[in-house]
């Protein structure tokens, strides 16, 4: 993540010494305060980049309370990526590399926002939550039923 808040203003070499520096093995190493500083790049993360980084994002959001005492950071707004656009090809292809777990993972995050931060079912985002939630219930349904294959050939 690191370099990618140069890629406008470098040449080629320091773009490559940047992208070596990049976290590439364990997401549990990415740090909150390059989440904090590269907060837009959940908007353009590709289907690996998505798969990878997501999970650190979402500890991220639950954790904001936490970390904004200690670190004086605040998450990126994850639940908007969750549930803006999800009919999209292009939203659909981002999470197209998730497994049955992650996909999981993805409806109890929105279950757990749902329940422990909006109030009113009038609410825009209690809305638009709880129809992200359908999308992806259906999205989990489909990967138990094609094995994860169709789910798993994004490049």
């Amino acid at each position: 993540m690191g370099g990618t808040r140069f890629r406008c203003y470098a040449n080629e070499e320091t773009m490559m010494r940047l992208k070596a520096k990049d976290e590439r093995l364990n997401w549990e190493n990415l740090s909150y305060q390059d989440l904090a500083y590269c907060e837009s790049s959940l908007a353009f993360f590709n289907a690996k980049g998505m798969r990878f980084c997501l999970p650190k994002f979402l500890i991220f959001d639950i954790l904001e309370t936490q970390i904004l005492k200690a670190q004086n950071l605040s998450s990126p707004d994850v639940v908007f990526t969750l549930i803006s656009d999800m009919h999209s090809e292009y939203q659909l292809k981002r999470f197209s590399l998730f497994s049955i777990e992650q996909t999981a993972c993805v409806i109890a995050f929105l279950e757990y926002k749902l329940a422990n931060i909006v109030q009113d079912e009038e609410d825009y985002f209690y809305i638009k939550i709880k129809e992200a939630i359908l999308i992806w219930s259906q999205i989990l349904n489909n990967i138990k039923q094609k094995g994860n294959s169709e789910y798993n050939n994004c490049g």
